[in-house]
């Protein structure tokens, strides 16, 4: 069986900073633009860094497979809208357990925000996700997912700080990108073809 892979990595700057862009807004735009190019994706993989939760056994460098994702900055205490405020959505990836062996990667819920740092609601937002990782822009791409032929998303994460430890985010995080990134460089292709062998019908892979 032959797979076509479509490996999208658009560099985006923001106009009049020239930093990347990051968060939820150009994660679920640039998701958007890509499932309307490839419409027939059968996989999307969101591939980054996240913050890890050392009270659900997080460590630096730990690779992570999204069993669900949920926002914990999405704040809407007016009935009815305190779900959508959240958008949980779980994984519909089968062989998870199996995927995640391959690559002796951990499982865990990751939750989204706009925010490197975390206050106090957040926290408290976090924990009622019962969040293993966090990051800027899995939960966005997955509903992305959802509103595209409800396209299958696996979130692929490896930890560069500890929420919950005692170092500053921004510092422990930029100490550790560079580790990060060699790992996902291991660990994606392994994933990726574990992936497609273990689907036989699978006649096209998008990867974000």
């Amino acid at each position: 069986m032959d797979y076509l892979y479509t490996n999208y990595t658009i560099q985006t700057n923001e106009l009049g900073t020239g930093v990347d862009n990051v968060g939820t807004v150009p994660a679920a735009l640039l998701t958007f633009l890509t499932l309307q190019s490839v419409p027939e994706a059968d996989l999307l993989v969101n591939a980054g860094t996240c913050g890890g939760f050392r009270a659900k056994g997080a460590e630096i460098g730990d690779v992570f497979l999204t069993t669900a994702v949920a926002n914990h900055d999405r704040r809407i205490p007016i009935p009815g809208f305190a779900p959508y405020g959240t958008g949980r959505l779980e994984s519909q990836i089968e062989d998870l357990a199996n995927v995640a062996a391959s690559v002796h990667a951990k499982l865990g819920v990751c939750t989204t925000g706009n925010s490197l740092d975390k206050h106090d609601w957040d926290e408290k937002h976090m924990l009622e996700n019962d969040a293993s990782i966090k990051d800027m822009e899995a939960a966005a791409i997955a509903w992305s997912c959802s509103m595209s032929n409800n396209t299958p998303f696996m979130g692929v994460k490896v930890v560069t700080d500890i929420v919950d430890g005692f170092r500053p985010t921004d510092e422990e995080f930029l100490e550790n990108l560079s580790h990060a990134a060699k790992s996902l460089q291991s660990s994606l292709p392994i994933i990726i073809d574990h992936v497609c062998a273990s689907n036989n019908d699978s006649s096209s892979k998008a990867e974000l």
